[in-house]
């Protein structure tokens, strides 16, 4: 395959990206900008990608969204993904023990992308992370239980030139700090976060490993602080127990 078909298949995908990560549409302009891509560049992928149903253009506003095609192959993953079918099954243990929403995500870049959830029938809360979400992983419980078990040349790789964005005022704003949040729960073997993804929500998660030690996924629960039914240790120690047995199913071995 030629250079030149290989940056158009990168360009492409950074639209995808672009789109999926912001909440509105996009005009072709503020496109351009964040990628640093020529306005007729920008204009011509568009063109060819709205062709294919990737992208949709809303004449009205002049904007850019993400098209029927790219929900489609979302929608393809999510019937077939390996960690989200297999963790279906612990996410309904996990809220009927508890009696809170549970939730699966996994590692991209900086953030964690949420996989999977499962919400009480009862009064628990309900998270506002639909599937598909992404957060700053710093700031939460499942993206700490991840980031916890990568190799530190890797963290510090990743969170290079980091701008450390806050939702709350329960900051997270250094790699210092970051390191050493990291390090309890390496050791503990869970991660706890109160409030510093949504003000009064406190969040539970350990990682999900495989055979290797690596943790590819992390799964937790969310309450609000101080009126669960549960102690933090009860939560806890569910929430572990939940996170082994998948972990033992992709072939991790308890206690290494």
């Amino acid at each position: 395959m030629s250079s030149s078909k290989v940056k158009s298949a990168e360009r492409v995908m950074a639209v995808l990206d672009l789109l999926g990560r912001r909440v509105t549409p996009l005009s072709a302009l503020e496109i351009a900008a964040a990628l640093d891509l020529p306005k007729s560049t920008t204009h011509h992928l568009l063109n060819v990608m709205r062709d294919m149903s990737y992208v949709a253009y809303w004449p009205d506003r002049r904007v850019w969204s993400l098209g029927i095609s790219a929900l489609e192959i979302g929608a393809a993953y999510l019937r077939t993904g390996h960690l989200q079918h297999e963790g279906q099954r612990h996410l309904s243990t996990l809220t009927a023990r508890t009696g809170q929403t549970s939730h699966l995500a996994v590692l991209q870049g900086t953030d964690v992308l949420y996989l999977d959830k499962r919400e009480p029938q009862g009064s628990g809360i309900r998270l506002v992370t639909d599937v598909g979400t992404r957060l700053p992983a710093h700031l939460t419980a499942v993206g700490r239980s991840i980031l916890a078990f990568l190799d530190h040349s890797e963290l510090r790789a990743r969170f290079a030139e980091y701008n450390w964005p806050q939702r709350t005022d329960v900051r997270v704003d250094s790699f210092e700090q970051l390191t050493s949040l990291l390090a309890d729960v390496r050791t503990a073997g869970y991660a706890v976060e109160t409030g510093s993804t949504t003000s009064g929500i406190e969040c539970v998660a350990a990682p999900v490993r495989t055979g290797d030690g690596s943790a590819v996924a992390a799964i937790g629960v969310a309450t609000v602080a101080g009126t669960q039914s549960l102690s933090l240790d009860q939560l806890t120690t569910e929430v572990q127990a939940v996170a082994g047995r998948f972990s033992t199913e992709l072939g991790h071995a308890p206690g290494e």
